[in-house]
């Protein structure tokens, strides 16, 4: 009979126990509910927003329009003034949106984002700075990579 009893006690016990899992795996479950219901609103408020967008014609900003390429120019035989001075030059290209340089000693690079092929711009390059990208010093031409070694 003792045993009998203390059986009932605790299927009771993990009965409420499992009563009060399932509350919290409910509650748990109505939150994921409400954050999916959100995201789902979001996504359609998106997608009304570029509607409109489109109906009233949005314009690419400055920054759509001009870059869409990466080049990365890999200099060699140069000091710092001359890298220097080449980046100015290319800054200056109209193609070209911004710029970033690295010296070395060992070799260069100035990577920048620019609009138009690599094999076009180094056309638009060859005439802002025809003594560094002349084609005697051209040592390679890829998409998206132009290797340049300066000879004094």
């Amino acid at each position: 009979m003792r045993k009998f009893g203390i059986i009932c006690l605790a299927i009771m016990l993990f009965g409420i126990a499992s009563a009060n899992a399932q509350g919290i795996l409910d509650k748990i479950d109505r939150t994921i509910n409400k954050a999916d219901r959100a995201g789902n609103t979001a996504d359609r408020a998106g997608k009304t927003g570029g509607k409109f967008s489109k109906l009233f014609g949005k314009k690419k900003g400055a920054e759509d329009a001009g870059a869409e390429t990466k080049t990365i120019v890999n200099i060699s035989g140069v000091d710092f003034a001359t890298l220097k001075s080449i980046n100015e030059k290319i800054e200056g290209t109209k193609r070209v949106a911004n710029s970033k340089m690295k010296f070395s000693t060992s070799g260069s690079t100035i990577s920048f984002q620019h609009s138009g092929t690599t094999a076009d711009l180094l056309k638009a390059l060859q005439k802002n700075n025809p003594e560094v990208f002349s084609e005697k010093n051209i040592e390679a031409l890829e998409d998206g990579q132009i290797s340049v070694q300066v000879k004094k």
